[in-house]
């Protein structure tokens, strides 16, 4: 601007740098081709008139460092940008031809088909060929049920035509959109699996003894140096009748009831300073009965499952077989059911944690006698005898069997309950409104000589 006010506007550009008095690039093929050779004579890229073909000789020009020099038709060497971006996955990646998300809701599976619009057309231009050929009562019928069956198609599917206003059709499923929303599965990335912490270190009882036996000692030993700078005030002497002159000395021969009224004082505050200890640290009685509750059930994951026991029991007319088989299952917190079938057999199931289903394990295959006889009766004290008794009678030996036991998602009793059934029909209908129908069946093909040996631990 300085240089047109001080030379004029003719002048000016005589008196420019010489970086700034560059020849403009011709404007288009009208100007002389000569000037297009001239400037590539002189090396400038942007003098190639519009529509002129590539000049041969600038091909060597594509390293020049200024990018706006380089010559139309050459090709630039990619930046660092872009061979990253063609690196990535998603570069190289093939694109589907449907999204999984939408496949659900398009009928066929495809967005916008021609064929879905052709066959469509075709339909239709059949349906009006066989609507002309009928007569006027069968044409209605049609006619009534087409717009029925359009009238429900226009209710369940929607069609949309192709963007670009082709004959391809797009087919939606409108029953499938809800006003629910889907919350995928959240799934874990594949990964290596984190080393497990370290575990910590098992000691035995003397160990512990010891370790707890060295903390006693370190705490009296910070408690002795407190007294010793002072900071804490030395305990009173614990003086009992025993250690009366031992302790005090000449003082207790000045005044001897004085004395021992004191020291029995003293006792009788050390012993209700311990009581009150003792009843601060006595757990209340509901803490007693989670106490108990933690000794009877297991309280860790184990203990959160569910086990099931069925048991097969050949005779349960004994009132005190049947009182012990009902209080234990109480008392252990378990759920079940004991039937009771004089025609067949009698069928105990009890659900409960593993660990009151293995004292209750205990006491239907070990505890229980199962053969003795009831209070009031008389009994034998030779086995011999009462062999010889049972063989006379014709009665088999009472026995109680382990049918099934496992593991189940949920109990299907909520308490142990006792039933007397009159035959298995109605033993099998009970179980059946349980949806436990299968235990009776699988006690009454129990196979006894197949039947594995339990174990008890």
């Amino acid at each position: 601007m300085r240089l047109k006010q001080k030379y004029g506007e003719a002048d000016f550009k005589k008196h420019l740098p010489s970086h700034l008095r560059r020849a403009r690039g011709p404007a288009g093929p009208a100007e002389a081709p000569g000037a297009a050779a001239a400037a590539a004579a002189a090396g400038d890229a942007n003098s190639t008139p519009l529509g002129a073909p590539a000049i041969p000789a600038l091909a060597g020009l594509g390293a020049v460092s200024d990018a706006n020099l380089v010559p139309i038709g050459v090709p630039q060497e990619d930046s660092e940008e872009q061979n990253l971006k063609a690196r990535l996955p998603e570069a190289t990646a093939h694109i589907p031809d449907v999204e999984w998300w939408d496949k659900p809701l398009l009928e066929g599976g495809t967005y916008y088909t021609a064929a879905a619009a052709a066959a469509s057309q075709q339909q239709q231009q059949q349906q009006e060929d066989d609507q002309r050929d009928e007569g006027d009562d069968l044409m209605a019928k049609l006619a009534e049920s087409e717009g029925q069956q359009q009238q429900q198609q226009q209710q369940d599917n929607v069609i949309a035509a192709g963007p670009d206003g082709s004959a391809a059709v797009m087919r939606l499923r409108l029953g499938k959109i809800t006003a629910y929303v889907e919350h995928p599965i959240p799934l874990q990335p594949p990964a290596a699996a984190p080393p497990p912490p370290p575990q910590p270190l098992k000691l035995t009882k003397k160990e512990l003894k010891k370790m707890r036996t060295q903390r006693r000692q370190a705490r009296e030993k910070e408690k002795q140096e407190l007294m010793r700078q002072g900071l804490l005030e030395p305990p009173k002497p614990k003086v009992k009748i025993s250690n009366l002159m031992r302790v005090l000395g000449e003082q207790a021969t000045l005044d001897p009831t004085a004395i021992e009224q004191e020291v029995r004082r003293q006792m009788n505050e050390r012993q209700a300073a311990h009581d009150d200890r003792n009843l601060a640290r006595m757990l209340t009685p509901a803490e007693k009965r989670d106490k108990k509750m933690r000794k009877l059930l297991d309280t860790s994951d184990a203990g959160l499952t569910t086990l099931t026991s069925v048991y097969r029991v050949e005779d349960l007319s004994n009132g005190q077989h049947r009182f012990k088989v009902d209080v234990n299952a109480k008392e252990n917190h378990m759920s079940g059911v004991m039937l009771v079938c004089p025609a067949t057999f009698s069928l105990v199931v009890v659900e409960g944690c593993p660990k009151s289903m293995k004292r209750y394990h205990k006491l239907m295959l070990r505890r229980i006698d199962w053969n003795a006889k009831p209070l009031g009766v008389a009994d034998d004290n030779h086995e011999d005898e009462n062999d010889e008794a049972d063989d006379q009678d014709g009665k088999p030996v009472n026995r109680c069997h382990l049918v099934w036991q496992g593991v189940v998602k949920d109990p299907a009793f909520k308490d142990f309950v006792k039933e007397d059934v009159a035959s298995p029909e109605a033993a099998r209908k009970l179980l059946e409104d349980r949806a436990v129908g299968h235990y009776w069946d699988a006690a009454a093909n129990f196979d006894f000589d197949a039947a594995p040996l339990v174990e008890l631990a």
